[in-house]
């Protein structure tokens, strides 16, 4: 679903899209703690990307996930994706933060000394460990295999 990132800059893909996203967005942060949220409270996830002159929002729930995508004139563009549900979304999203981890600690251009980098590492590994204990009781709740 993400690519590793590099220079602030990771690909996302779910079905056949495929867009650049940006740190003008705090991926990991803002994105785990939408899937905790979701998987708490049993609320649909959302994900906003920013696509430099386009807005995008991410967001899911039942057995469908919807890409909804506005341009500079406001014309949207509805993708749907079929059997990827919340639960998918965030056991992807742990997935690929877990694997690049560390690269997901620097993803912002904007910590740059040791202590800021030391502070997100375990602010982000706290966040996983949150989302993931959420992560198990949804999927035991919804008998959903992850």
């Amino acid at each position: 679903m993400l690519s590793k990132p590099k220079s602030g800059w990771s690909e996302f893909t779910l079905g056949d899209f495929k867009t650049c996203v940006s740190y003008l967005v705090d991926i990991p942060f803002d994105w785990l703690i939408s899937c905790k949220n979701a998987m708490k409270h049993n609320i649909p996830v959302s994900f906003f990307l920013e696509l430099e002159g386009e807005e995008c929002i991410v967001t899911s729930y039942n057995a469908r996930t919807h890409i909804v995508i506005s341009d500079e004139e406001d014309e949207y563009m509805l993708k749907t994706v079929c059997d990827v549900d919340f639960i998918d979304l965030s056991a992807m999203l742990l997935e690929d933060i877990k694997k690049f981890f560390d690269d997901w600690v620097k993803w912002s251009p904007y910590e740059q000394t040791q202590e800021d980098f030391t502070r997100r590492q375990a602010a982000l590994k706290e966040l996983i460990e949150e989302t993931e204990e959420y992560l198990a009781l949804a999927a035991k709740k919804y008998n959903k295999k992850i």
